[in-house]
């Protein structure tokens, strides 16, 4: 891993346990093992580094959700399921729950600046985006009336993992994404 790469990994990981604005420059120098040149070589302002952390967490995203389980298939049942299981098992990993790196990133940086607003939002809309198309198919409506479904399944989602942060209780966030699953999969 470069240099470049333990710097952004080590903001990424205390960006989300901590917070943006309760991350220093010097708490990642310490956690990526790295001095001051070398992560002035690579970012000019902690706002770089943000962005830079926003990118990385977009592109995992992109990946593994929008291009890869929400991509366009003839199982849209099992896209959402799967949908649902990733959500749920990146929570189950951990053993203290500290929300959605996104969802965490969007409550605290949308109104920071514009540039974190216009990254956050770009991200929102291809979830919503490869969400309806998927709702679309599921449902047999149109994408008017997906784009609406997929923001509430966002929404559920999400409120789901502020109260799965809030009270460290990991069913909550199991029996509400059940819930969706039921209301979105017909039962076999």
């Amino acid at each position: 891993m470069s240099t470049k790469e333990k710097l952004i990994a080590a903001a990424r990981e205390l960006i989300y346990r901590q917070g943006y604005n309760n991350t220093s420059i010097r708490d990642i120098l310490l956690a990526a093992n790295a001095g001051k040149g070398q992560l002035y070589y690579y970012f000019d302002s902690k706002k770089s580094i943000g962005l830079a952390v926003i990118k990385e967490n977009i592109a995992i995203w992109q990946k593994e959700l929008f291009e890869g389980i929400l991509a366009p298939s003839s199982q849209p049942e099992k896209d959402f399921a799967e949908m649902l299981t990733w959500i749920f098992s990146f929570h189950q990993k951990q053993q203290h729950y500290y929300g959605c790196p996104m969802g965490n990133l969007i409550v605290e940086l949308s109104l920071e600046d514009e540039d974190f607003r216009i990254l956050l939002n770009d991200f929102m809309q291809q979830w919503l985006v490869a969400l309806a198309n998927k709702i679309k198919v599921l449902r047999s409506i149109d994408l008017a009336a997906a784009k609406i479904a997929a923001q509430k399944v966002i929404a559920q989602i999400q409120g789901s993992i502020l109260l799965l942060k809030v009270t460290q209780d990991l069913t909550i966030l199991e029996s509400n994404l059940l819930e969706l699953k039921k209301h979105y999969i017909k039962a076999n």
